[in-house]
């Protein structure tokens, strides 16, 4: 059995995303697998003749985060193990790292990085709005303002960013510029008597939102700004007519996932980041900067 993985253009996706489906309907889960994002995933697949048994969608260059997924049929030989050894070859070859993304509800996740001696470095949970339990919008002081950002606020976003969560400006900076002007990424400050405290990024998929990269400054934080900038986003997101409004927390991260609970975000998924010693990497983060 001579198993071929190769990189596929975007004509060659559907066999891959009809194992990406069929896992998720036999394992009762949701794999983290976008296909609308920007830039798109990479989608890599696993061939034994001309039978597609494996995938992976690969979401950055230098450093990648893997979701890899097997055909049911063809569990149990190996093939997982052989795609996450070429995803560390390529993620070497590039100077770079990897981490594989997995939704812990899938029966098979421990027992596969059990196997190949992967460590669950952290879980994010994926929450979702329910309207529900959605606060009513408090009354609004009159020096808070919230307003989109434009290309001119990139320096004031940059530095509320690196200040919350602690990142190097320049890393920062460049991760701004690159998304500001993207029509499916839009920043949102929030700013008391005129001066910005906080900011998040909403990223557009469909009629969906998934809220991102969301901090306060770190001498600004426990006033309760980052709540009253959330709560302001959300209440005009759904006037705008947004049905599906989601946001990502580490899980030990407490503070974060109370203040998200308590605007009516539900827990929707667990999503387990593996990897080996020495090949982590710093991701952008959602949270820690509240």
């Amino acid at each position: 059995m001579t198993l071929d993985i190769s990189l596929v253009s975007a004509t060659d996706w559907s066999p891959v995303l009809n194992i990406f489906e069929r896992c998720n309907r036999v394992d009762a889960i949701e794999l983290p697998v976008f296909y609308d994002t920007e830039p798109p995933p990479t989608l890599v697949a696993a061939r034994i003749g001309d039978t597609v048994v494996g995938g992976a969608a690969l979401y950055g260059y230098f450093e990648i985060e893997a979701v890899v997924a097997v055909d049911p049929a063809w569990r149990r030989q190996g093939i997982g193990r052989q795609l996450i050894e070429q995803i560390a070859q390529w993620a070497q070859f590039r100077g770079g790292s990897w981490i594989a993304l997995a939704d812990e509800a899938g029966p098979a996740v421990i027992p596969f990085a059990t196997a190949l001696g992967l460590k669950r470095l952290k879980v994010e949970v994926l929450l979702e709005l329910d309207p529900a339990w959605l606060p009513p919008l408090p009354p609004l002081p009159p020096t808070w303002q919230t307003r989109l950002a434009d290309t001119s606020d990139a320096a004031v976003i940059t530095d509320i960013i690196a200040d919350a969560f602690g990142d190097p400006v320049e890393q920062v900076a460049a991760f701004v510029a690159d998304r500001i002007t993207h029509p499916v990424h839009r920043f949102v400050i929030g700013a008391i008597d005129g001066t910005p405290v906080a900011t998040m990024r909403l990223l557009r998929n469909g009629q969906g939102i998934m809220i991102t990269t969301f901090g306060v400054r770190r001498d600004q934080q426990g006033r309760g700004y980052g709540r009253l900038l959330l709560l302001t986003a959300v209440h005009r997101l759904l006037d705008a007519g947004y049905e599906r409004i989601h946001i990502e927390v580490e899980e030990s991260n407490r503070p974060a996932c109370r203040l998200y609970r308590s605007c009516g975000f539900m827990p929707r998924r667990r999503y387990g980041q593996y990897g080996r010693n020495g090949n982590t990497h710093n991701d952008e983060g959602t949270a820690s900067g509240i």
